[in-house]
C-alpha cells in the first residue's frame, strides 16, 4: 500500500535546508565585519608607528643640525665663527679659508667633507649678501623670551634614509643670551665664585647663546630642541 503524504504538510529536510543558509549568511557576515574591525586595527597601528618613526626623525635631525654648529668643540663651526669673525672666502666670507679647521669635523673623511659643505649651503645670507654672522645682534623682530620670533639663520636640509625621494630639515636660530666672567676671573670670585683670584682680562668671559633647532620629517613629525651655548673669550 501506497502512503500519499498530505500537500500542506512541510517539507522537513527543505526547511533544515533553509535554516542552514541563512545560519551560514550570519556567520559570513559575523566574519566580515571581524576582518574589517581587524584591518582598521591593523592600519591604526601602522599610522601609529609611523607616526612614532617620523617624530624620532625630527627629533633627530635636530638634535644632529644643533651639534653640526657646536660640535666638536675643539673645532665647532660656531666657535671658530666667532673666533674668526666670519666666515671662509670660499663661502662668501671675508676670513681665509686656512684659517678655519675642518680637520675634526670631517674625521675620519678628508676635509672639507659633506658635512661642512651641506652647512655651508644652509648659512641664511645677510643684508649684504654674506653668509650671516651668527653671533650677531638680535634681528628687529626677535625677542629672546619667545622662541618662536626667532629668525632662521642656517637650513640644513639631508635626504631621508628611508626614501632618498624625501628630505629631513632642520632650522637653526641662534640669539645672544648675555655675557659673564669666566669662573676663574677676578669679577667672578668677586660674585661669590671660587677662582684663582686673577683679573677679568687674564680670566676672561663667555659670551652666551640659545641655539634652537627645529627638526621636521615627512608626515608632518616635528621636534624643537634648544640649548644653552657658552663661547669662551679670552
Amino acid at each position: 500500500m501506497t502512503r500519499i503524504r498530505p500537500a500542506s504538510a512541510p517539507s522537513r529536510i527543505a526547511h533544515q535546508r533553509g535554516i542552514a543558509l541563512f545560519v551560514g549568511l550570519v556567520f559570513l557576515i559575523v566574519l566580515s565585519l571581524v576582518a574589517v574591525i581587524a584591518m582598521q586595527s591593523t592600519l591604526l597601528e601602522m599610522r601609529m608607528v609611523t607616526n612614532v618613526a617620523r617624530q624620532a626623525e625630527a627629533f633627530q635631525m635636530s638634535e644632529s643640525g644643533r651639534s653640526i654648529l657646536t660640535a666638536p668643540p675643539a673645532a665647532g663651526l660656531f666657535a671658530q665663527n666667532i673666533e674668526n669673525a666670519g666666515w671662509p672666502v670660499s663661502w662668501g666670507g671675508e676670513v681665509p679659508d686656512a684659517d678655519f679647521d675642518f680637520t675634526e669635523i670631517c674625521k675620519p673623511l678628508p676635509a672639507p667633507c659633506q658635512l661642512v659643505t651641506t652647512f655651508e649651503n644652509s648659512l641664511i645670507a645677510g643684508p649684504d649678501g654674506r653668509p650671516k654672522l651668527l653671533y650677531g645682534a638680535l634681528d628687529p623682530s626677535e625677542d629672546p623670551a619667545k622662541p618662536s620670533t626667532w629668525v632662521t639663520d642656517a637650513t640644513i636640509n639631508w635626504p631621508d634614509p628611508q626614501n632618498a625621494s624625501d628630505t629631513l630639515t632642520a632650522a637653526l636660530s641662534v640669539v645672544p643670551d648675555g655675557s659673564g666672567a669666566n669662573a676663574g676671573a677676578g669679577a667672578a670670585q668677586a660674585a661669590g665664585y671660587r677662582g684663582l683670584g686673577v683679573g677679568l682680562a687674564g680670566g676672561g668671559a663667555g659670551l652666551f647663546f640659545q641655539i634652537q633647532s627645529v627638526g621636521t620629517s615627512p608626515a608632518n613629525g616635528r621636534a624643537v630642541t634648544i640649548a644653552q651655548y657658552r663661547a669662551v673669550v679670552q
